[in-house]
């Protein structure tokens, strides 16, 4: 009886048809999450008919989701026997922890509210013409969409994720792993240029950026994109290395992203969600550190300006600490009159690392010998209780094509 249920089961959820599937990317993707979790209490409640009632209506309005397809299937078999487990009708060990992973995941985002009245530690300052930024909790398998109120992030939307198939830290190229980093977004590449397994389309990012490829890290083609049509959206875990998101969600995250300002994109591990007092006294913190930087600059007092980089760990343009002091020394021999001035600035704390910040922004340079305007990048560590630069350099402002690579 059990193997005659599999098999009808089997045949009733084959993909349907690219009009259905158009219909399904339209739904509204919040509300396919309540759903389903709705039918998971029932479930908990013993409430199998009702249960079985709500997964019905699932199925005939998202025909493509694999977890509405399993739960009903579990319903199923409970009715000829008792449920023993969730994901019983499953035939392998890694459908069945997948099944499991996504309502673990979706179950205890809907049970914990940090996201609500919290604040990203990440996300120190944004620039005014920064009007959105995307930070990516891997571990959560989400991803939030922020809005840039006056310098104040403001959670706007937030979406499940699907990352590598081997988890997040991506050292080299083929890991399966996601990178975990400050990215931003690259470009946008429509579906109709993708394979299906891209989905409705691509935003690829950034990676590896400068603090990736002195890591060592290799690998590229990371991107934002959507799910293939015949899924609604994949287990938490099932990408080579790219972030995923169901076309549903694909077609929300659009109207947030805008390559021509390099919308930000923070892949974090975890997330640390701090209270609105805490975040503006580390958003302080770092603006003195900044302008204590720029005003020991405009002494032009070297003495004073060398402090504030990192004896150890500076590394930048091919320069150590050493080399680097001595060419500073020589170039600003007879300059005076020093004026340097930022706009555009972002602040961020690098997620991954312990104590490390970086920050963004355009940088006007001015003295007796030149003026020069430049996208300037800086990254600071913590040492001894002290902010010190461990890299200064240009911003590269990098852009990809649409071709597909090997993560």
């Amino acid at each position: 009886m059990k193997e005659i249920l599999v098999f009808l089961l089997v045949m009733l959820f084959q993909p349907l048809s690219q009009a259905v599937e158009t219909l399904e990317d339209l739904a509204d993707p919040e509300q396919y999450e309540q759903d389903i979790l709705k039918t998971i209490k029932k479930i908990q409640t013993q409430n199998f008919k009702q249960a079985i009632e709500s997964t019905r209506n699932l199925l005939g309005q998202y025909p493509k989701s694999r977890l509405a397809q399993m739960i009903h299937a579990d319903l199923m078999f409970a009715k000829v026997g008792p449920l023993n487990e969730v994901g019983f009708g499953i035939s392998t060990n890694k459908a069945k922890y997948d099944f499991r992973h996504e309502i673990k995941q979706r179950w205890q985002h809907q049970n914990n509210t940090e996201h609500l009245t919290r604040i990203p530690e990440n996300i120190l300052f944004l620039a005014n013409e920064q009007p959105f930024i995307i930070v990516v909790d891997q571990e959560k398998s989400r991803v939030y969409v922020f809005r840039n109120d006056k310098g104040t992030p403001v959670l706007e939307e937030d979406y499940y994720i699907t990352i590598g198939l081997k988890g997040y830290g991506k050292q080299k190229r083929g890991d399966q792993k996601t990178p975990v980093g400050i990215y931003h977004v690259t470009e946008t590449i429509d579906g109709n240029e993708l394979p299906d397994l891209y989905g409705l389309g691509a935003f690829p990012i950034s990676y590896p950026n400068v603090w990736d490829v002195r890591q060592k890290r290799t690998g590229d083609g990371i991107w934002i994109h959507g799910t293939p049509s015949y899924t609604y959206n994949r287990s938490p875990w099932a990408s080579n290395g790219c972030i995923v998101v169901s076309n549903p969600d694909f077609i929300r995250i659009d109207k947030y992203i805008d390559p021509d300002i390099h919308t930000p994109v923070i892949v974090a591990q975890q997330i640390n969600w701090l209270k609105l007092e805490e975040w503006q006294q580390k958003r302080q913190d770092m603006l003195n550190v900044l302008n204590g930087w720029i005003d020991d600059w405009k002494s032009n007092n070297h003495t004073v300006y060398r402090k504030h980089y990192s004896k150890k760990h500076y590394l930048a343009n091919g320069r150590d600490f050493e080399s680097w002091d001595i060419h500073n020394q020589r170039k600003n021999y007879d300059i005076k009159d020093i004026k340097v001035e930022y706009s555009d600035l972002n602040i961020f704390n690098y997620p991954g690392e312990e104590n490390l910040v970086l920050m963004q922004f355009e940088q006007s340079y001015g003295s007796n010998k030149q003026d020069l305007e430049s996208a300037k990048e800086v990254y600071w560590r913590k040492s001894d209780n002290r902010w010190e630069i461990v890299y200064e350099g240009e911003r590269d402002l990098q852009q990809t094509g649409p071709q597909l690579v090997q993560n």
